[in-house]
């Protein structure tokens, strides 16, 4: 039988990711990788931080004073 694993490709890699509003630490030390081609939902209570994690994805979060992160994506 012929072996047809293919590596798996991470699409977002993100290490070490600390948000802020202001002084408000908001996230703390996301550690996460999302695969290529593979469906990733967020699932949570209001006000976990979803939404934010995601505008950090696409750094939309620089449009507004304040608002800053750390880390890699």
């Amino acid at each position: 039988m012929e072996n047809t694993a293919t590596a798996v490709k991470n699409k977002i890699e993100v290490k070490n990711l600390n948000f802020y509003y202001g002084k408000f630490h908001a996230i703390r030390n996301v550690n996460m990788s999302i695969q290529e081609k593979k469906v990733t939902a967020f699932i949570g209570p209001s006000g976990c931080g979803k939404s934010t994690l995601l505008r950090t994805f696409n750094r939309m979060f620089e449009l507004y004073p304040g608002q800053r992160a750390e880390g890699e994506i």
